[in-house]
């Protein structure tokens, strides 16, 4: 599955065996194209997301993650509104 962002081809999504990776596309902006941006490992009892030791995911991890929960939660549609929106 090709995900796009922003009108561009970004990343893959590839799911076997209950792990969901998230692979770089293999266009020209990538140091490492086709490479894994994340992964996500369905163990059953709930999800695993590996993170640094630190515990702090940078910008581009959070997007990357954000990507990888929607597509696993197929099933869930997400609206963000504000309150002037709602008037």
């Amino acid at each position: 599955m090709m995900i796009i962002v922003d009108g561009k081809h970004e990343y893959d999504y590839e799911v076997h065996d209950n792990v969901h990776k998230l692979r770089y596309s293999d266009n020209d902006s990538w140091t490492y194209p086709k490479d894994v941006a994340m992964r996500i490992v369905d163990d059953g009892n709930g999800l695993v997301v590996k993170l640094d030791e630190k515990g702090r995911i940078n910008y581009g991890e959070a997007e990357r993650l954000i990507i990888l929960l929607k597509i696993i939660n197929k099933n869930t549609k997400y609206e963000v509104v504000t309150n002037k929106e709602m008037l």
